[in-house]
């Protein structure tokens, strides 16, 4: 006669046999993947910089080439095992969605992981980074006396197409009821305001500029949609007038 006994002692080890070496499996890997992360944080952390550098030496130099020079020198630096660092692309002081003095870049980066189980052990590593240039503006008049700022003067604001015309309008203007007006993009244009679809406006960040029909439109844009075809913007009309603008002839610009 044959007797079966099953014990919960068997089941454990069974379970065991099983599940130890998948657990085991998986921190070797993972002890692998965290260098291989480390030296990708390493690498944009050295593109960050030096592109950053380079935004605030603009303002005093213009030097296309330092750039990529300097960032290659430092990824082989301070990376020893990186193999083979590639610029991909690069542009230095473009305007973009009307946004000026941009540099932006692309690079690839190789380099070798050794680890016990022979994974990830060659890793193509790509970037992309965007920056604004420190490029300000100088400012060729005289400073203001200290009557100016104790003066109390009457604001009276005027709106100009900076890109096209030297006139200025009021509010009333049927130029300015039938275009749109630039504006830095904020929470409360977003709450006024949707995203215009056919430009994917959606993905403007918090204080680029955007552009809003203020009388019929409910959406805003970016600049480089075909639904814009001339913008004005707000402005005293003391600088107005400073700036060479005269005027509406049709609205008289009161």
């Amino acid at each position: 006669m044959l007797w079966s006994k099953n014990t919960k002692q068997g089941s454990y080890i069974v379970e065991s046999v099983i599940v130890v070496p998948i657990f085991i499996m998986a921190v070797v890997m993972l002890m692998s993947i965290v260098p291989i992360i480390a030296t990708c944080e390493n690498v944009n952390f050295a593109a960050a910089d030096e592109i950053h550098l380079e935004c605030t030496k603009s303002a005093f130099r213009k030097n296309p080439a330092a750039l990529p020079a300097a960032l290659r020198h430092r990824i082989y630096q301070e990376n020893e095992k990186v193999n083979t660092y590639r610029t991909d692309f690069y542009r230095y002081l473009y305007r973009s969605e009307g946004i000026d003095d941009l540099i932006s870049f692309s690079f690839q980066v190789q380099f070798q992981e050794k680890n016990p189980l022979g994974l990830f052990s060659s890793v193509n590593y790509h970037g992309r980074i965007t920056a604004r240039a420190f490029s300000g503006k100088l400012q060729k008049q005289a400073p203001s006396e200290k009557g100016d700022f104790e003066e109390e003067k009457e604001s009276h604001i005027v709106y100009i197409f900076p890109e096209w015309g030297k006139r200025y309008h009021n509010k009333g203007c049927t130029y300015v009821r039938s275009n749109c007006q630039m504006v830095y993009l904020s929470q409360d244009t977003k709450r006024k305001y949707s995203a215009c679809r056919l430009c994917q406006a959606k993905t403007a960040q918090v204080g680029s500029p955007v552009f809003c029909f203020r009388v019929s439109g409910e959406v805003y844009h970016l600049a480089g949609c075909r639904m814009i075809d001339k913008y004005y913007v707000e402005i005293e009309k003391e600088d107005a007038e400073k700036k060479g603008y005269s005027p509406c002839s049709k609205c008289g610009g009161a």
